[in-house]
């Protein structure tokens, strides 16, 4: 089953095929999901077709609480992107769950950031699609 998030609501994605619309669907209704392996229970981010510990193609979503811990980050100058003031970080986190996402920190100052502070997740609009970013807590 095919989610076309493209017409959803007048929402576009980056990427819609199986394996992706789940989780802009998800972005679209404010919940931040993963892939969980319907045979061995593995979260996995990114999206893929087949798990990477048993290699199952049978996968389910599940919802993150949006909490997570900086892993790492870089601060984005060059080029400019829209929808995004220059610079801002973009920060890799460990979530509670055990899998990483990553996300921008825009509109949090740069030198605020730093590996092993606690983060959350808050759901934006950029434009017409559906997106997610970190913020402090």
């Amino acid at each position: 089953m095919s989610y076309n998030v493209e017409n959803d609501r007048g929402h576009n994605a980056p990427c819609s095929n199986r394996d992706f619309d789940f989780f802009y669907r998800g972005l679209v209704d404010q919940r931040l999901l993963v892939q969980k392996c319907s045979d061995c229970g593995t979260l996995r981010s990114l999206p893929s077709p087949c798990c990477p510990h048993c290699r199952s193609f049978d996968w389910q979503e599940y919802p993150l609480s949006g909490k997570g811990v900086i892993h790492s980050y870089v601060i984005h100058y060059h080029p400019p992107l829209p929808g995004f003031t220059s610079p801002h970080p973009v920060v890799l986190a460990d979530m509670e769950e055990g899998v990483r996402i990553l996300a921008a920190m825009d509109g949090t100052p740069p030198e605020s950031v730093t590996i092993g502070t606690a983060v959350t997740t808050e759901f934006v609009r950029r434009g017409d699609v559906a997106g997610l970013r970190f913020r402090l807590v």
